[in-house]
């Protein structure tokens, strides 16, 4: 418990810093916002949102409602993360919808997209093993 309490200080300080660097979050409208996490690595993504989400409603919103809101998005998340095979320390990138029901006092989160960004030289090693596949496969037919 007394460890939640220091992470949620922590968010708490770190809410100007995201206002400032989180360039990323577009008003749809009065009551909606496309968020984008930016290129971030997997194990991140929780407090990247986490923070996001404070910086944005931090203000207007209570505590709780954002931290259980955003908990069960995670959650949401980390099971298309996991279903994906996406590691920890892959680079990703998370853009989503969110508006505020105030007549159901919840965060709705809606259109999610995650994005996994693979590395130049992983690419090419993959690149290779199939082509090296494919002339073998050809060698097959063509005897």
């Amino acid at each position: 418990m007394e460890k939640e309490k220091e992470e949620i200080k922590r968010d708490l300080e770190r809410v100007e810093e995201y206002g400032i660097t989180l360039p990323q979050t577009i008003f749809i409208s009065s009551k909606e916002v496309e968020v984008s996490t930016g290129l971030i690595i997997a194990a991140r993504y929780a407090d990247k949102i986490r923070r996001a989400i404070f910086a944005i409603f931090g203000k207007v919103l209570p505590t709780e409602i954002i931290l259980r809101d955003v908990a069960e998005f995670n959650k949401k998340l980390y099971d298309e993360i996991v279903k994906r095979k996406i590691d920890k320390l892959d680079v990703i990138r998370i853009r989503f919808k969110v508006s505020y029901d105030a007549e159901n006092k919840k965060l709705e989160f809606k259109d999610y997209e995650i994005t996994r960004y693979i590395e130049e030289g992983k690419l090419n090693e993959e690149c290779k093993k199939y082509k090296e596949m494919i002339e073998n496969i050809k060698k097959l037919l063509s005897s």
